[in-house]
């Protein structure tokens, strides 16, 4: 059992079964403050992700301890670096998320996400890279 996505990250990867764990990495042409608000704004995750129909915070100030609702259940904001990283915790669940967005230039951003279950249980519904595609198309309009 890992305590948080960083420690689930840094293991290599034949730890994992099939679907115990999701990467999706992908090239942003924008710079990484840019892509980090756009993915950080619940209001905005209807028109990127299909699955997600409705997103709310139940803070103005998302950081720290901010919970996001969405069809999926809740998760809360457990690990915070502005512009750098934020990682999603389900509550009730072993279920983690997290976004890192490295800075390739200043125009350019590699935006990587990460899914698992820190008890190494299989993931219910894994993130399709389609979502990350229309991320990109969006912001590179």
């Amino acid at each position: 059992m890992y305590t948080n996505m960083k420690e689930l990250l840094n293991k290599d990867k034949k730890d994992f079964k099939n679907k115990h764990s999701n990467e999706i990495r992908i090239i942003i042409n924008k710079p990484r403050h840019e892509v980090f608000e756009f993915v950080l704004e619940p209001n905005h995750k209807h028109l990127w992700c299909t699955d997600i129909n409705e997103e709310v915070v139940n803070t103005e100030q998302i950081g720290l301890g901010a919970l996001y609702h969405n069809d999926f259940g809740s998760l809360e904001v457990s690990d915070y670096e502005r512009n750098v990283y934020f990682e999603l915790s389900e509550l009730g669940s072993e279920y983690q998320c997290s976004y890192s967005f490295r800075k390739v230039d200043e125009d350019t951003t590699e935006l990587i996400y990460f899914e698992g279950m820190l008890d190494g249980s299989d993931l219910g519904r894994l993130m399709e890279v389609q979502n990350f595609e229309r991320l990109k198309e969006i912001l590179e309009k």
